[in-house]
Formats: C-alpha cells, sequence, structure tokens
C-alpha cells in the first residue's frame, strides 16, 4: 500500500489574548456603521437588529461616535446626538444625548470607559453645548463622570375596571384610531407645540419621530401591533395623541387582555383625560401598564381610586453641565436668586470657581466672582439640581452641598424648584 502525504493544515487565525493587546480610540466612520452596532449590541447583551440600521443613520453623526478597536474589532463604545434638552423656564438648549456607552468585559479594568467619557466632554465643550444628558443603563457608573440624576419616572400598572373618572372630570370631544401615515405629522406638530411646557423634554425631529414609531415585532415585548389614537376637542380640532399596544389575554373567568400605553399627550385637560378614558375602556382590556410616565402623572389625580394606580418610581435621565456659566444662564429661576456657587469639576477643571448668579422669571446672568461662595457643591450636584425635580436644600441636608451663608440652601432650591415635574419621555 502506498503511504499517503500528509497535508499541511493552516492554523486558524487567533484572536489575540486581550491582556496583550493595545486598543486605539477610534472615530466611527460610516463605513464601520454596521460592525459598530454589531459590538453596542453585544455591550447592551442585545441581539444585532439590521433591520434598525436604515433609521439609525438618519440620527448618527459619525463625528460625535467613538470607540476603542483592536486590530478592526471594537471593544468599547460612546456617541452622542445633537438634541435640544427644555429648561425651567420654557427655553430649549442645545444637549448632547448620550447614548450606546459599552465596554466588552475583556477590555474592563483599563480605563477604557474614563477614557472614552472624558474624550466625549471635551468634544461636547468644544461644540459649545452647555448640557449633556442621558440614559444610565447600570446608575453607578455615571456620578463619577459628573452626571447627576435630575429626573425620575415612574412606571404605572393596574386593573382598568378599577380606574373609574371623578365626577366632574372633563371629557369632551372623542377619540379615534388612525393609520401611521395620518398619525405621525398630527402627532409631530402637537409634540412641538407642547415641548417646552415641562423640562427634561425633548425636540423630535422627522428622523427622531421615525426612530420613536419603529414597530418591529421584537420591540413589542409580546404585545400587538402598535396603534395610533388622536384625540379631537368638541370643535373637531386634533389636540392629543396616543400610542399603544394590546397584550391578549383569556383567564378561567374571561377576557384578561393588558394595555400598553405608550406616548400620551394632550394639550389641556379634557383631551388628557379622554385619551386615558379611551385607553381604559379598550374592549378586552383588564390591565394596563405604562413604563415611563411623568411621577407627577395626572392619573392618579382623575380616578376615583388613586391607590388602583400602582406607582414604581425609578430614575429617568441623569444630567450633566458642561459649561456651567452657560448653562445656569439658559434656565429661568422660580423666585429672585443672588446667590455666589462654588462649583468644582474634576473632568472639566475650566468650569471650576465662583461664579455670581443673579437670576428669577424672567432672565439670568452669571458672572465669575472672587466673592466668597454661598454655597460649595461639585457639578454633579448641579446637574441633579438642575431641572427642578432634586432639591439642593436636600442635597445640603444630605452633606454634599456645603452651606457657607445661613439659608442660602433654602434659597437657592425655591429659586431651582420647577412646578411641574422634569420627565424625559425620549429615550436615545
Amino acid at each position: 500500500m502506498a503511504n499517503k502525504k500528509r497535508t499541511s493544515r493552516s492554523k486558524p487565525a487567533a484572536v489575540p489574548a486581550p491582556h496583550l493587546t493595545e486598543p486605539k480610540l477610534t472615530r466611527l466612520t460610516m463605513a464601520g456603521f454596521p460592525a459598530y452596532q454589531r459590538a453596542v449590541a453585544r455591550g447592551f447583551q442585545e441581539q444585532y437588529r439590521p433591520e434598525r440600521d436604515e433609521l439609525d443613520r438618519k440620527v448618527v453623526d459619525t463625528k460625535r461616535f467613538i470607540g476603542f478597536k483592536v486590530g478592526s474589532s471594537w471593544v468599547s463604545s460612546a456617541g452622542s446626538y445633537a438634541r435640544k434638552i427644555t429648561v425651567p423656564g420654557g427655553l430649549q438648549v442645545p444637549v448632547a444625548a448620550v447614548t450606546n456607552v459599552t465596554v466588552q468585559p475583556a477590555y474592563r479594568r483599563r480605563g477604557l470607559l474614563t477614557a472614552m467619557m472624558q474624550r466625549q466632554l471635551e468634544d461636547v465643550a468644544a461644540a459649545g453645548e452647555p448640557l449633556a444628558a442621558l440614559w444610565a443603563s447600570e446608575a453607578l457608573i455615571y456620578g463619577r463622570f459628573g452626571y447627576g440624576p435630575a429626573a425620575a419616572r415612574a412606571r404605572l400598572s393596574g386593573s382598568t375596571r378599577a380606574l373609574q373618572f371623578l365626577p366632574g372630570v372633563p371629557t369632551a370631544g372623542s377619540c379615534a384610531e388612525v393609520p401611521l401615515e395620518q398619525f405621525q405629522p398630527v402627532a409631530a406638530a402637537l409634540q412641538a407645540a407642547m415641548v417646552t411646557d415641562r423640562p427634561g423634554k425633548l425636540d423630535r425631529p422627522d428622523a427622531w419621530w421615525e426612530l420613536t414609531l419603529f414597530d418591529a415585532e421584537w420591540a413589542r415585548r409580546g404585545a400587538g401591533e402598535q396603534r395610533y389614537v388622536l384625540h379631537y376637542n368638541a370643535s373637531g380640532d386634533v389636540d392629543g395623541y396616543a400610542t399603544y399596544r394590546f397584550k391578549e389575554g383569556f383567564g378561567s373567568s374571561g377576557p384578561d387582555g393588558e394595555v400598553h400605553v405608550g406616548l400620551l399627550a394632550g394639550q389641556d385637560a379634557a383631551a388628557y383625560a379622554g385619551l386615558w378614558r379611551y385607553l381604559l375602556d379598550l374592549d378586552l382590556a383588564r390591565k394596563f401598564v405604562r413604563r415611563n410616565a411623568p411621577t407627577d402623572e395626572l392619573l392618579r389625580l382623575l380616578v376615583t381610586d388613586a391607590r388602583a394606580v400602582h406607582t414604581e418610581v425609578t430614575d429617568n435621565i441623569y444630567v450633566r453641565l458642561v459649561d456651567v456659566a452657560e448653562a445656569l444662564r439658559a434656565r429661568r429661576y422660580a423666585t429672585e436668586i443672588d446667590l455666589v456657587l462654588e462649583v468644582a469639576d474634576r473632568q472639566l477643571p475650566g468650569n471650576s470657581g465662583r461664579y455670581r448668579l443673579r437670576g428669577g422669571p424672567d432672565d439670568a446672568t452669571v458672572a465669575r466672582t472672587k466673592a466668597a461662595p454661598d454655597l460649595s457643591l461639585s457639578v454633579l450636584e448641579l446637574g441633579t439640581a438642575y431641572l427642578g425635580g432634586v432639591s439642593l436644600f436636600d442635597l445640603h441636608r444630605a452633606g454634599r452641598v456645603a452651606e457657607h451663608t445661613a439659608g442660602a440652601a433654602a434659597a437657592a432650591a425655591t429659586a431651582f424648584g420647577s412646578p411641574i415635574a422634569p420627565w424625559c419621555p425620549d429615550e436615545f
């Protein structure tokens, strides 16, 4: 028998050992967008969904997205969108909406996150954006970079049959379900008219509306397709809108469906109440849930049994002042204020120093000063209190704001406060 020759087999290319690599900080290009999106999905333990890429491309400015690469592979990511946020007083201010912050497990504790967050803050400052904001998937991470929990959200749920309205609640007009193509332009016009009525709200250009209303089956949490509702006032004009999904259910005692409430907005009390009544009265529904509602949600004030609206409160957006002077100047104050604030900022030391803040309901001025401070705090506390949802006096009571002038913390808390709870309905 003839001897067979052994053929050499080439070894597959080995993935380099992470501890022997030197990741390089890199800016995203559109050519590398799919690979970047895959890395982001891995970072959040999610499945990559290429069907969303076309929509994401419309809102991504590659200059604002960075990450570390090893060879051709992304091992971390961080980015931001250029948006506008409503601040107390009803003004909209440029904000870096931070997103997609990930580090692959094998590359943690090597300073990648710190380097990305530092570079991002420097880029945002160079772009002249006075604020940055984010949703924190893990809340313990971002405080060290100056982001404070500035707004909260409520998760509402309950039995639809237990939620009868109080006598006298206005519900004039009517609601109708409409197709997406009719809903989106009308809702967009209403949202633009109402965006300044609450601190924390973001502008929502057309490309963001497309993402907001994106309705892939995998995003439905077991419920049906998204449905679109408009509210019409007594004159027949549209003055409110809502979205919802219906999750079918049938138990031993009959229908047990659940309404998943999404967007919900009305220009007045009648529109808001009318939309809620429509959603709570849907046939075959016995339960409802709304996962992102403001903490001052009016539903609890509309029903005869407020306890029947089960409410869980957690964090909403985190805010960071990138340009302290400009951010303080951009908002308005509930009462007259004239205080010197001493601010510390480790990441952006140019912000550190003393500021004389003079303002009120109509305007505000901010100037550097050498005068003795009335309050001392870090940029973390300032971001936490900035939208008016967290009291500077509470932060002082917690030992996080130092008071050098008696009564200054209480005065600042009153001036920084907001009559309406800050809240961001937009995830980004």
